[in-house]
């Protein structure tokens, strides 16, 4: 350990300062700083439905529902002949409220009489497992939340909010932003090395306002982050680009899609707090 007239001698050598160490050393430091930060700034974002598929994948979910619980895998003695898949509207069928994705997951069915659950529960030839002593508390919460974002279960959405995501479906949006827009997908040679989640942090990084958002929507960029050397050289070396939707939505069709990531990043951030999900 350093003692006081070790730390001294450092700096000083009879008694005048050692300039050049002393600068040597702030440098140092500048830099240690400055790669601190920039490696923050990257970090890949982990958003709650991005954890969840991480869950359903290792807990073999997809194994019946189907890749990334899209479209069930064949099931001889299923309605339809398939184990259904979260997607397409399957989740009314099954679900009267949100309590229950929870009682499906834990239990292996739900705990009210609810006769479609009871009949599909019945007819399946893998039943559903029950996951309970498998799953986390926060792992739950993940998985849920994956599950919403995949069936676009949301009972209490405004109409306009949405008419909004039904448009942002038909224009392709969720295949790159996620499903619901909850879950970015890879996106080698850009900043964070993944396209951003409407709900997740990064979001706040590259919108700064509703102007910025129309920016994206209508250009495919945003003229603060295109002016900026660092935010440009990410942004035209990314390997997946942001289309230019100018041409393909009406103004109308512009606000409602703004509605909705607007209403998604609400409905999120109160979820999360309800939730509060151990990782």
């Amino acid at each position: 350990m350093l003692v006081g007239p070790q730390i001294k001698s450092l700096f000083y050598s009879n008694k005048k300062p050692r300039l050049g160490r002393l600068i040597g050393l702030s440098i140092a430091l500048f830099l240690l700083v400055g790669v601190s930060t920039a490696l923050w700034a990257r970090r890949p974002e982990i958003t709650p439905a991005i954890r969840g598929k991480k869950v359903a994948e290792r807990m073999g979910c997809f194994a019946c529902h189907g890749p990334e619980g899209f479209g069930g895998v064949p099931d001889p003695v299923s309605p339809g002949g398939r184990a259904p898949g979260w997607d397409n509207g399957m989740a009314v069928l099954y679900i009267n409220h949100e309590k229950e994705i929870e009682e499906w997951i834990l239990d292996g069915e739900p705990k009210s009489n609810n006769a479609h659950s009871e009949r599909f529960g019945e007819e399946t030839l893998v039943p559903m497992p029950a996951y309970r002593d498998l799953v986390s508390t926060g792992e739950l919460a993940d998985l849920k939340a994956y599950f919403i974002a995949v069936a676009e279960y949301y009972p209490e959405m405004p109409d306009e909010a949405y008419e909004g995501s039904v448009i942002a479906k038909r224009l392709g949006c969720f295949g790159c932003h996620g499903p619901s827009g909850m879950g970015g997908m890879e996106n080698p040679r850009s900043f964070t090395g993944i396209i951003p989640s409407w709900d997740g942090e990064h979001f706040e990084e590259l919108v700064k306002s509703d102007h910025e958002l129309r920016e994206w929507i209508i250009d495919g960029e945003v003229r603060r982050l295109m002016e900026h050397p660092i935010g440009r050289f990410f942004i035209n070396r990314q390997i997946i680009q942001m289309p230019a939707y100018k041409e393909h939505l009406s103004e109308e069709e512009l606000q409602k899609v703004m509605i909705y990531i607007k209403w998604l990043r609400g409905y999120e951030a109160k979820d999360r707090e309800a939730d509060n999900p151990i990782a």
